[in-house]
């Protein structure tokens, strides 16, 4: 019996919009023509420019290509809209000889060399029409201040009809910007005591406001510092449309405002501050944020892998140098200051991670390393490029004379390419994810990564969790092994035993201790 994967795709998720309908089109297509459906695959929210290694769905199909005999979806757009995705496909496709159909008949196993490609440029002739409207229409919005859509900024409510969107005053959430803005300039107050401060009063912070004025249910957020930071800091608050710096990530530290033809800011609503305020609140935030842009080391070994043993929250590592020297430790936030949850908890950091790494290794060391490979349809892709160069190759290789040099060489390089076109075969008949041997030792591996980071993840791998608890009262001032409980649960790919080998490997884990 043919096999078939069914894909579908959507750009974006809406009730009417579900893709229940068209899988159920799909499946009876199937049913009709005596297919066995063998997978089904879905992208939500995925454009259909989008590279086909970049879609989850996608690429769960490309994995299943190799077992398939067909690829049904319902209409030749939820493919691609984009001819060179869709002939990347199509090309994946012909390498595993799999054929690419749809449920409304279009393309069917009868048609579908000839009408597939010309129907493919038709999509990405539209999407690219769609696409021009669309920042045709935001353009024109834009130069008349008009508000894009989404969330109006904090302290402000959207008003007006659907094309002549605006900005209004919302007096509660603009007061409490006002009020920030007063206190952190006259009165030395810091962005967290505020934060801690409106949470103490019951202020919602922005989303949660937002939530509560529409109607909707509340989530429980709070109040952060970053949070007020970002309220205060944004142009926004002068009434300024915003836009993000090209380059960069949209944001309030790097928004800026949005330019008319005469250089101008576009207004799009009222200032809640004024200039020589805003201007104001900004230079303290930047006063304060000596931390702002430099380079962090990452070396905190333990993070997300030390715990505290009254809260069960993370450590976090301190940096201290004094000297020269490292005096670094691991501190549990919610122990902290007079606001702290329960008695302070901090070690050390040298000591800690030393002992951790020399029980980690001592444990694990000698276990052959595996790491978990996972079928992505990448080696299809792969597959299909390979393909294409060794018939182009061959093709070249007729021409040439057979005791040339070139023709040594072009041999040479074919027989490499069908070396290579036979790994990725076998590659791709693994629909499902497994661990493979990646060569060499977990002490090899610990040894080659000498960034904290990249240590960090074997211990994650290996399942060490590392308890610390406070010091006793009037205990002294020194490290103390005591403190620390380590345990591992041992490695991923042996956590994932069936029950019999795992009991072995506990055997085995024992006898090495």
């Amino acid at each position: 019996m043919p096999t078939v994967v069914i894909y579908d795709r959507l750009s974006r998720l809406f009730a009417e919009e579900a893709p229940d309908h068209r899988i159920s089109a799909c499946k009876a297509y199937a049913a009709q023509r005596g297919w066995e459906v063998i997978h089904v695959a879905t992208d939500t929210n995925v454009s259909g420019a989008t590279k086909l290694e970049d879609r989850p769905g996608m690429r769960e199909v490309l994995a299943w290509l190799p077992r398939a005999d067909y690829v049904l979806a319902a209409k030749l757009d939820r493919y691609a809209r984009s001819v060179l995705e869709f002939q990347r496909l199509l090309r994946a496709a012909d390498s595993t000889r799999t054929t690419i159909v749809t449920a409304d008949g279009v393309v069917s196993p009868e048609n579908a060399s000839i009408i597939i490609n010309v129907l493919a440029a038709f999509a990405e002739y539209e999407r690219d029409m769609i696409t021009s409207r669309i920042q045709a229409s935001k353009d024109h919005f834009r130069a008349r201040g008009n508000h894009l859509g989404g969330l109006a900024p904090y302290g402000y409510a959207v008003e007006g009809p659907v094309n002549n969107k605006r900005w209004a005053i919302d007096e509660t959430a603009a007061g409490v910007v006002r009020e920030c803005a007063e206190r952190l300039i006259n009165h030395g107050a810091s962005l967290t005591g505020l934060a801690r401060d409106l949470n103490a009063r019951g202020v919602l912070p922005p989303a949660e406001h937002a939530r509560q004025r529409d109607g909707r249910k509340l989530r429980g957020q709070r109040w952060h510092s970053t949070t007020l930071r970002d309220v205060l800091y944004t142009p926004a608050v002068r009434g300024w449309l915003v836009q993000a710096v090209p380059g960069s990530k949209r944001g309030a530290l790097t928004n800026q405002p949005v330019l008319d033809a005469e250089g101008q800011p576009v207004s799009a609503g009222p200032a809640i501050l004024d200039g020589a305020t805003w201007s104001a609140v900004r230079a303290v935030i930047d006063q304060k944020a000596k931390g702002r842009g430099v380079e962090r080391s990452g070396k905190a070994l333990l993070l997300h892998v030390a715990r505290c043993s009254e809260c069960d929250g993370p450590m976090y590592r301190q940096r201290r140098e004094v000297g020269g020297k490292d005096y670094s430790t691991y501190v549990c936030r919610a122990g902290v200051g007079k606001q702290g949850a329960h008695r302070p908890n901090v070690i050390v950091a040298g000591p800690v991670e030393a002992m951790v790494t020399a029980e980690y290794l001592k444990r694990f060391g000698r276990f052959n390393l595996m790491r978990w490979l996972e079928p992505d349809g990448s080696a299809v892709l792969q597959l299909s490029e390979v393909t294409m160069q060794i018939e182009r190759l061959a093709g070249n290789l007729v021409h040439l004379s057979p005791d040339g040099a070139a023709a040594r060489i072009a041999i040479g390089q074919l027989n490499a390419l069908e070396r290579r076109e036979a790994e990725l075969r076998a590659e791709a008949e693994h629909a499902e994810g497994r661990w493979v041997d990646a060569g060499g030792t977990v002490s090899d591996e610990w040894n080659r990564r000498d960034e904290e980071e990249g240590r960090r993840g074997l211990l994650t791998d290996l399942g060490a969790r590392v308890v610390i608890s406070p010091p006793a009262p009037k205990a002294p001032k020194r490290f103390d092994p005591s403190r620390l409980s380590i345990a591992f649960e041992g490695p991923a790919w042996w956590r994932e035993l069936d029950p019999a080998e795992a009991e072995l490997a506990a055997i085995a884990l024992d006898e090495l201790e």
